[in-house]
Formats: C-alpha cells, structure tokens, sequence
C-alpha cells in the first residue's frame, strides 16, 4: 500500500510538471524519458547521461547511436550527454550520505529542483527523477572473506555459477541478480532464472541425504540481449551482434508493452487461496 500510494503521488508531480529531467541513461531512464515524452507531448523532457551515449553494458555503439536518433529526433527528447549531475537542490531522499532504510524504498524523485552539471551548465526540472541504479548494499552484506580478495568487490559480490557465495565458508548462502559480480547482462529476466537456478540448488541441499552432495544446477552465461521499449511505436533490439530489425522486433512487441504478461507472469491476476500449513498431511 506504500509503494501505491508513492507511485500515486509521483504520478500527480508528473503530471502537473512542465518541465521533466531523467538522471541517468541505462534502459530504465531511455524508457521512462520515451514514455514521458510520448504521453505528455507538451512536457520539456531531457535525459541527462554522464557518458558519451546512453545504454552502459555490452551493447555495440550502433545500437546506442540508433537509441539517440529514436530519442531525439523521433520521439523529442532532449539529450545531454557526457556530463555528470554533481549538485542538486533540492536534493531527492536517495541523494543522502547515509541512508536509514534499504536503498530502493528511498525515494529518487524531486519536485522544483535545479541540477549543476560537470560543464557548469544548470536544468531546472519541475519534476526531476534519478535513475542511476540502487545504493550498493556493501554496507549490510559484511561476511569476512576466506581468502585475500573481499566477497563484495568493485562489481558486486563473488558467486559460482550456481549461485553459491563463491568462498568454502558460504556454500549455504546465494546471490542473485544485479548484487552479481558474473559478467552477464544486468536484466530482470536474467535476476528472476538466476533465482530460479538458486532455488533448485537449495531445495536440492535441503532433502540430500547428510552425508551427500547433491548435483547442483549451474547457469549459463546469457549473449548481450536486451529489448528496448521507448514507447509501444518506437523499439530496438540487439541479440548477441545482431541488432535486429524494427519488423522482426515488433513480434515481440504487444500493444500494452508486455503489462498482461508480466501480470500473467507473476501471478497477479490470482488470489493465492490462505490455509495453515497444519491443514497439510505430513510429509514422511
């Protein structure tokens, strides 16, 4: 009920901002500042990247130069790029040195802010929204390390590929998604089967006999893949080294943008039926 009602206020700042500033521009601010753009025609919206092109992660420059043509001349965003936000007022709760409670229940939005970039220019927004990823989370995940090189490194923390803690002292503990150090594409589709692989390898350990070690499920490397939805007329999509073509890709591309099948997906169109698991017959 939190988060809806968060998401109801954002909205009503959007929708009463003239002016929109996107932080960030990996495949979350691409989409948000395309979509904004595409609802609200009259609204200024700019996307602000510290790069040279938008979309970090390993993507070939052609797809990232075709993402810039889409934004800018097909959709109307405004792009700033290779600059970098270092000051903000007001600043957006997420901004804080320390933070009391998990990164992503912090609030990356601001209303009526100004941001000073590297260059010296300054953006005015009425409604300005960081999308620069969550706060690592180093600071609640302190396992001391076996060996010389720490368990949370500059890229997340060390897993196999079966999603083990990759240290002798944490084969009961696993990692999954993002928090990764695997040289893997950083997309939800890639967290949710690592979390599946995990869940295997864990159901697996628990009904082994003691004195066995279970087989345990490993997961694949997947090839750069990545499914850019700037609004339900405008997308890309790169498969491996192929960046596939706008009528191959609009296979793929349903009129409410996947909303039905990610519902679908996660069950939320069912209402799971409540019982006590003492209602269940014993397992032997």
């Amino acid at each position: 009920l939190e988060f809806v009602a968060e998401l109801a206020e954002s909205y009503a700042q959007l929708e009463s901002a003239k002016s929109v500033v996107v932080v960030g521009g990996g495949a979350v601010g691409i989409e948000l500042a395309a979509d904004i753009k595409c609802d609200f025609h009259d609204k200024s919206v700019t996307l602000v990247h510290s790069r040279a092109l938008p979309l970090p992660g390993p993507f070939k420059d052609e797809l990232r130069h075709n993402v810039v043509d889409i934004l800018q001349n097909s959709i109307g965003v405004e792009l700033v790029l290779g600059q970098r936000v270092i000051a903000q007022e007001p600043a957006s709760a997420d901004m804080a040195d320390t933070l009391t409670d998990m990164p992503e229940h912090v609030s990356s939005t601001a209303t009526d802010a100004t941001l000073t970039l590297s260059g010296g220019q300054t953006l005015h927004g009425d409604w300005v929204v960081r999308c620069l990823g969550t706060r690592d989370k180093k600071s609640i995940i302190n396992l001391p390390s076996s060996t010389q090189e720490p368990i949370f490194g500059a890229n997340g923390i060390r897993v196999k590929d079966t999603m083990q803690i990759d240290d002798v002292a944490y084969p009961h503990i696993y990692a999954c998604g993002d928090i990764c150090s695997r040289d893997t594409v950083k997309l939800a589709g890639v967290a949710m089967y690592g979390a599946y692989i995990a869940a295997i390898n864990i159901a697996r350990t628990i009904s082994s006999v003691s004195n066995d070690s279970p087989t345990l499920e490993e997961s694949p490397l997947y090839p750069s893949k990545i499914l850019l939805l700037m609004s339900k007329d405008h997308f890309i999509m790169q498969l491996g080294d192929e960046i596939w073509e706008k009528e191959k890709t609009r296979q793929y591309v349903s009129e409410d943008m996947g909303l039905q099948l990610s519902i679908d997906g996660l069950s939320l169109n069912k209402v799971p039926a409540a019982y006590s698991p003492f209602d269940l017959a014993p397992a032997f």
